[in-house]
């Protein structure tokens, strides 16, 4: 079903050293003990949709999200692009790839092997 996310990827995000998530197409749970993670994966899904740190109310800065003692973080998330309902398919194919990597220095956002701005984020969300 077209705009479901499908795959959740985190690297040295927040408690995170390295998860991977498969999501069905209706509802989905994650569920875990107190402090094992599970507001980390909302707050990964906002930043690689655009969302500042600040806004999160987590951290700071963007680099506040890397796991201690690493020097880069990865959020990566496969969005399903089939059916009626898809956006831009000729475009984007059948699964839109989204990838938003941290530094020390700097963050960017990968949206088909390009490098794209958070306006240009929010704008394809807002068109749906």
């Amino acid at each position: 079903m077209a705009g479901t996310i499908s795959r959740i990827r985190l690297e040295n995000f927040m408690c995170h050293s390295s998860l991977h998530i498969e999501l069905g197409e209706h509802v989905n749970f994650i569920t875990g003990q107190n402090g094992s993670g599970k507001s980390a994966i909302l707050t990964a899904l906002c930043i690689a949709f655009g969302c500042r740190a600040k806004n999160t109310q987590r951290a700071a800065t963007i680099k506040d999200f890397i796991k201690t003692g690493c020097s880069y973080a990865a959020i990566a998330v496969d969005i399903n692009n089939q059916g009626e309902d898809s956006f831009k398919p000729d475009v984007y194919g059948n699964l839109i790839k989204l990838e938003r990597r941290i530094t020390e220095s700097s963050s960017s956002t990968i949206l088909k092997d390009q490098h794209v701005g958070r306006w240009q984020i929010a704008k394809m969300i807002l068109m749906r």
